[in-house]
């Protein structure tokens, strides 16, 4: 673990995908399938990893650039998102040390925020599914925030649902995307990475990188 001595935070904002949930293997399988379905071909990891934590519009920006501008993009985003209903309908596992994080989060009175690049639609599917939807103080997405991440608008739109300033937020993230957002946005960040190797970006910038949500806990509990 690598740390730096902070303030504690007044309040937390979870990423969803990769962090709390092991839904990006969900996604990538939804999109590589859907690829192949429009008989382009799976993307190869590294392409696909560049488009870890950043939103749908962004993603498919990437895709344009990769495949061509005559990729259908419409026709695409139609054949995931149904490929991944079907897919997280039978379950989405939660990342383990989630709920005892949640539960002490509980017992200290301290708010809490999902700030994701995901939809509205998808999480709610997500955060539903899962039991996790009632857990949070507040929920904003890329649709509420209006631009994704690594931009910080979901993470400023989640300190302002929350009436906390931005400088008093902890961001927890898996993605390199959303580290980059949490610092632009003035917040401190825990990264716990899933699918993407932290960059020197990352490394630098982020107050901690630590293996698992269980970390995050004795991490906080040690400076509570």
């Amino acid at each position: 673990m690598e740390s730096t001595a902070f303030t504690f935070p007044a309040a937390i904002i979870f990423d969803m995908d990769g962090l709390m949930l092991n839904s990006e293997i969900i996604f990538h399988k939804a999109w590589q399938d859907e690829l192949m379905h429009l008989g382009y071909g799976a993307i190869d990891e590294a392409a696909y990893l560049q488009l870890v934590g950043c939103s749908n519009d962004l993603a498919e920006q990437m895709l344009l650039q990769l495949l061509g501008t005559e990729f259908p993009v419409d026709q695409f985003r139609t054949g995931w998102m149904t490929r991944w209903e079907i897919l997280a309908a039978q379950g989405i596992p939660i990342k383990p040390g989630l709920d005892p994080l949640l539960n002490w989060l509980d017992e200290i009175g301290l708010p809490k925020a999902v700030g994701t690049s995901s939809s509205d639609r998808e999480a709610q599917l997500s955060l539903q599914s899962t039991g996790l939807w009632s857990r949070f103080n507040a929920i904003v997405t890329v649709d509420k925030a209006g631009v994704g991440k690594p931009e910080p608008d979901i993470f400023l739109a989640a300190a302002r649902s929350l009436n906390i300033p931005p400088s008093r937020c902890l961001v927890l993230e898996d993605s390199n995307a959303g580290v980059q957002a949490a610092i632009t946005a003035g917040m401190e960040v825990i990264m716990v990475p899933d699918l993407q190797t932290p960059t020197d970006y990352s490394k630098k910038h982020a107050l901690a990188t630590v293996s698992s949500l269980h970390e995050v806990l004795s991490y906080l509990q040690n400076i509570a």
